[in-house]
C-alpha cells in the first residue's frame, strides 16, 4: 500500500509526488497522457516558446530604430514549432528525471477510483492493475469549453491546444474570447503576420485587469493591425466554402481561415469517479476542496484546475506542496491573496493581488501610485516604453495589489507579489535601494508616487 496515490502528472500532481517523497513517503503517480500536463505540453511552456519567437521577430522588425540593418524578417512556420517541441521534450525529460531519482513509481493509464483507498488504472495496453492507497490526490486539470454554438471541429474551429498543433501558418485567424489565451495568440499570430481579428462579448480585453492597463495592451494591438471587436456577442459559427464564418447577433459577419475558441477551461472529472465515491462536486464540474485541499470525503484530496480555485499552474504547484505537507502530519493551509497572474502578450501583463477596481468596489481606502516606462532609462533605452507600473495600498501604507503593463511584467511582479505576501509597505519598496539602470527601478518609484514624492515624474 502506497502513503499517496495521484491521479494526474501535471505541475500539481508531479510536484506534490515530490515533495511527498522528500517528506519520506512512498509515491505513485499516475498520468494517462505525458508528464507535465496540459502547463508543459499544450499551454503554458509551448505557447511561451512560441511568444518569444515572437519577440525576437519584433524586435528584428524594429532593429531600424537601434541603428541595426536586418533586410528581411520572415517565418519558418514548421522550424518555429519544431523549436516548441523540442523545449517541451527537453523540460519534460527533466521532469521524468527528476520523479525517477525520488523513487516515485510512475503508472501510465487512466486512473479512476476504486473506494476510497484505492486506485484503479487502465494502462494503454488493455491491462488494468490496482494501487492501494492511504491517501488519493485527484489532479486531473482542465479542458477547453467548446459549445456546440461555435462548431467546434478541431480543424477549422480550434482550442488553444490544437493551435500548437498546426503544421502551417494560417493567412487569417478569428478569435473568439479577449482573455489571457486569445490576447496572447493574437499578439504571436499577428506578430508572425497573420491578420487577426479579436472579438469578445465583454467591453473591454484582458477584463481580469484594470482599464487602464487593458487599455494599454488594446492600444498596441490597434496599432499593430489586430482588428478588436468587444461588446460583440457571437450567435452562430459556421464553415462556408473552407473557411469560417462567424454571425454576431446584429448580423456582422466575421470570416476567417481558422478561428480559436478562447472562452475559458471547465475542470476534467469525468472518469475519474468522484461522485461514485461520495466527493462533492461543484456546479462547473469542480471537485469541492477547503483550505487544506481536502474533500469531504477522509484520506482524499484535490489540487490543480480540477478544483477550479485559480486556473494557474503555479498555483496547483503550491496546492500540491500543501498536500504534501498535510500529508506528512504538518498543518499549511492554502492562500490566494498574494497570487501572481502573468499575461505574455506584448506588451507584457501582470498583477497580485487587490485591483484598483476591486479596491473601489470593496470600499476599502486605498492609495495607488504610478509610473510610466517612458520615464524609466533603461525601458528608453531598450525602445519599450509602452506602459506602467502601478502599486495599490491600503490606507495605512501597507501594499494590498499592483499591476504591471511593460516590458518584462511578468519579472517584475515577483516584487510586489512578495509585498504583498509578507504585507510589506509602500516605504518598504521605497526605502529599498534599486539598482541603476533598471527596469525594476519603475516599482520603487511607483510605491514614491503612492506617498506623492517620487523623483522621476
Amino acid at each position: 500500500m502506497y502513503d499517496v496515490v495521484i491521479i494526474g502528472g501535471g505541475p500539481g500532481g508531479y510536484v506534490c509526488a515530490i515533495r511527498a517523497a522528500q517528506n519520506g513517503l512512498s509515491v505513485a503517480l499516475v498520468e494517462k497522457d505525458k508528464l507535465g500536463g496540459t502547463c508543459l505540453n499544450r499551454g503554458c511552456i509551448p505557447t511561451k516558446a512560441l511568444a518569444h519567437t515572437a519577440e525576437v521577430m519584433d524586435s528584428a522588425q524594429r532593429a531600424s530604430e537601434l541603428g541595426l540593418v536586418i533586410p528581411e524578417v520572415g517565418v519558418d512556420f514548421p522550424r518555429v514549432m519544431a523549436k516548441k517541441e523540442k523545449v517541451v521534450a527537453k523540460l519534460r525529460g527533466g521532469v521524468n528525471l527528476l520523479i525517477k531519482r525520488r523513487k516515485v513509481d510512475f503508472v501510465s493509464g487512466v486512473g479512476t477510483l476504486a473506494g476510497t483507498r484505492a486506485v484503479e488504472v487502465a494502462a494503454p495496453d488493455g491491462s488494468v492493475s490496482r494501487l492501494e492507497a492511504r491517501n488519493i490526490v485527484i489532479a486531473t486539470g482542465s479542458e477547453p469549453i467548446t459549445p456546440r454554438i461555435f462548431g467546434y471541429d478541431g480543424v477549422n474551429v480550434l482550442t488553444s491546444e490544437d493551435v500548437l498543433k498546426l503544421s502551417a501558418l494560417p493567412k487569417s485567424l478569428l478569435i473568439i474570447g479577449a482573455g489571457v489565451i486569445g490576447c496572447e495568440f493574437a499578439s504571436i499570430f499577428r506578430t508572425f503576420g497573420c491578420d487577426v481579428t479579436l472579438v469578445d462579448i465583454m467591453p473591454n480585453i484582458l477584463p481580469m485587469v484594470d482599464d487602464d492597463v487593458a487599455d494599454v495592451v488594446r492600444k498596441s494591438f490597434k496599432k499593430r493591425g489586430i482588428d478588436i471587436h468587444t461588446g460583440t456577442k457571437i450567435a452562430s459559427v459556421n464553415i462556408v466554402n473552407g473557411q469560417v464564418e462567424a454571425t454576431t447577433e446584429d448580423g456582422s459577419v466575421f470570416r476567417a481561415e481558422k478561428a480559436i475558441l478562447s472562452i475559458g477551461r471547465r475542470p476534467s472529472t469525468g472518469g475519474v469517479g468522484a461522485p461514485d465515491v461520495g466527493i462533492d462536486v461543484g456546479p462547473a464540474g469542480e471537485i469541492i476542496v477547503d483550505s487544506k485541499m481536502r474533500t469531504n470525503v477522509p484520506g482524499v484530496w484535490a489540487i490543480g484546475d480540477v478544483s477550479n480555485k485559480a486556473q494557474l499552474a503555479h498555483v496547483a504547484s503550491a496546492q500540491g506542496l500543501v498536500v504534501a505537507a498535510n500529508i506528512a502530519g504538518e498543518k499549511c493551509n492554502m492562500e490566494y491573496f498574494a497570487v501572481p497572474n502573468c499575461i505574455f502578450t506584448s506588451p507584457e501583463v501582470a498583477a497580485v493581488g487587490v485591483s484598483e477596481r476591486g479596491a473601489q468596489e470593496a470600499c476599502i481606502d486605498y492609495k495607488v501610485g504610478k509610473f510610466p516606462f517612458v520615464a524609466s532609462g533603461k525601458a528608453m533605452a531598450m525602445g519599450e516604453t509602452d506602459g506602467f507600473v502601478k502599486v495599490i495600498s491600503d490606507g495605512s501604507g501597507r501594499v494590498i495589489g499592483g499591476q504591471i503593463v511593460g516590458p518584462h511584467a511578468s519579472d517584475l511582479i515577483a516584487e510586489l507579489a512578495l509585498a504583498v505576501s509578507r504585507q510589506l509597505t509602500l516605504e518598504d519598496i521605497a526605502s529599498t535601494i534599486h539598482a541603476h539602470p533598471t527596469l525594476a527601478e519603475a516599482v520603487c518609484e511607483a510605491a514614491e508616487a503612492a506617498m506623492g514624492r517620487a523623483i522621476h515624474i
